[in-house]
């Protein structure tokens, strides 16, 4: 196994695993910088974002969200287990179904309206008050995904493969709803920085999972390239996934350029596919193979 790898992944949990408070981001951002720096790489801060190497002259340019997530009840990660994170119908609504008739069952054994209206709400509560509750393990939830760029760096240093073909953004902010990837988007239309054409692969949950799951818009065409090359060097099934609508990461802000996301995850048992134990502190596997 690359020394390297497993070192980088040691200082990174040890040090910075959670990346949720501004202070905890500010510190990560430092290690990284630092870390670009031994590696050769200018990096500089745009809107809370790291960009490494010039975006503008890239031709590809390799991204993952640094930031880490809150909790999510565990009645919500088994029915992603269920019907999968890529199920847009069947997911919602089976929730509706479940939440109908849990409220059902609450009017008819609750006498008390007051009590009657806490339990019919507290579903909502607990999913609300828990995206504020720092999760304290992140390993796959997205430590996988600054390795993998991190260990991208090192390996292009070392081989000495061209630095100026390539770019690394870390986002910030995906967890609430991809807000680094946009100001970074507007940021680039401000400023200029054309980015058609460019080769963007986005890396969010890489470490645990069984299936490569290659998400994508309606520009499918740098996916298909992916997608067979991977089936060439990879054990694991390579499916591609095109969004209808809601997003699963970072590369849906720029998925009309034909950006694509790299995620590992496995089948749900009706159909589709989840990402496993994130969100939770059950999220402690990191799979140095999969880097």
């Amino acid at each position: 196994m690359n020394s390297y790898l497993q070192n980088t992944k040691d200082i990174i949990i040890s040090k910075y695993g959670i990346r949720f408070f501004p202070k905890q981001k500010k510190k990560f951002r430092e290690y990284v910088k630092e870390e670009m720096k031994n590696l050769g790489w200018d990096s500089n801060t745009i809107k809370g974002n790291i960009v490494v190497g010039d975006v503008d002259k890239a031709e590809y340019v390799f991204t993952a969200h640094y930031d880490t997530p809150g909790k999510i009840p565990a009645y919500i990660r088994l029915l992603f287990r269920l019907f999968g994170n890529t199920s847009f119908v069947l997911l919602p609504l089976a929730i509706l179904i479940l939440y109908i008739v849990y409220v059902t069952i609450i009017a008819v054994i609750i006498d008390s309206y007051a009590i009657g209206k806490i339990l019919i709400n507290l579903p909502i509560i607990l999913i609300y008050f828990g995206l504020f509750i720092p999760n304290k393990n992140n390993y796959t939830d997205n430590t996988s995904g600054v390795l993998t760029l991190i260990n991208i760096a090192h390996e292009i240093s070392i081989h000495n493969l061209g630095k100026e073909k390539i770019a690394f953004i870390y986002f910030n902010n995906e967890e609430w709803g991809l807000l680094g990837s946009a100001e970074m988007k507007k940021y680039m239309r401000k400023n200029k920085i054309s980015i058609e054409g460019k080769k963007i692969i986005n890396f969010d949950c890489v470490g645990n999972g069984d299936e490569i799951l290659i998400t994508h818009g309606k520009n499918d065409k740098f996916a298909k390239e992916i997608q067979n090359e991977l089936k060439r060097s990879t054990k694991y099934s390579v499916e591609r996934f095109k969004y209808k609508g809601v997003p699963l990461s970072d590369d849906f802000t720029f998925s009309k350029i034909g950006a694509i996301s790299i995620i590992l995850c496995k089948k749900s048992i009706f159909g589709g596919y989840y990402i496993p134990d994130i969100h939770c502190n059950k999220d402690i596997t990191l799979d140095l193979n999969n880097i």
